[in-house]
């Protein structure tokens, strides 16, 4: 019994791993996707406090510099651009995917540099501004790193020095077993044979090679002998 729970257990597990394996691709896309929503929302955000509400424009920036992209889901990109790339097999796009995202995370972490710089001046007092200074610049360089890590990543894979994790291999259909030729052919017959009946009944030795004689087309066939009875003598005397 023990042994049955422990292959069911098994089982479940290989079909868990391989349904992540299936998935991985499709959320590490959504992921991204919510990473440039976000940047999208943000600056869209900026212009609607900078020109409709009339916010000032160091505190817009300093507001929108909070929120404009968020650390977990960046380390949660990177950890599942690795596993599209190094957990075999490895996924179709996964390096044009490693590429998007090092540029889309670079963008973000520039855009929150520069919203971090420019919303200290919105900053009350001194110990405000040195609390937002080192929380923005470690988040900001959390951020840095995870885009150069992936950077990184695509370099050594498309120069070489990284091997990505092998692909699935594609199923080769075996080739076609030529058809078993007949082992007698008539063409390719050959034997022995008499040229007549006559030899045949006499006990001569076949001929190899030899076909049955037929008769000429320009000969005419002989007419065949036919039994008669003979008239007795002895009656026509009589």
């Amino acid at each position: 019994m023990s042994e049955r729970r422990g292959e069911a257990q098994t089982s479940k597990g290989r079909a868990m791993l391989d349904n992540l394996k299936r998935i991985r691709q499709p959320v590490t896309w959504a992921v991204l996707a919510i990473i440039c929503a976000s940047l999208v929302l943000g600056v869209v955000r900026l212009t609607m406090l900078v020109f409709w509400e009339q916010t000032q424009v160091f505190a817009a920036f300093q507001e929108i510099g909070l929120s404009i992209m968020n650390l977990s889901l960046v380390i949660a990109l990177v950890g599942l651009v690795c596993a599209c790339l190094f957990v075999p097999p490895a996924t179709r796009n996964a390096v044009r995917m490693a590429k998007l995202s090092a540029w889309v995370i670079a963008i973000g972490t520039l855009l929150q540099l520069v919203c971090l710089l420019l919303g200290l001046a919105a900053s009350a007092n001194a110990f405000g501004v040195i609390m937002e200074t080192l929380g923005g610049l470690l988040d900001i360089a959390l951020k840095a790193m995870a885009a150069g890590v992936l950077w990184v990543l695509v370099r050594g894979v498309n120069s070489g020095r990284l091997d990505l994790a092998p692909a699935v291999p594609e199923v080769v259909a075996p080739p076609e077993q030529p058809k078993a030729q007949p082992v007698w052919r008539p063409e390719q017959a050959s034997g022995t044979a008499w040229r007549s009946a006559r030899e045949a009944a006499s006990g001569a030795r076949p001929d190899v090679g030899a076909s049955p004689q037929e008769p000429d087309a320009g000969s005419e066939p002989k007419p065949e002998r036919r039994w008669r009875p003979r008239a007795d003598r002895g009656g026509d005397a009589g």
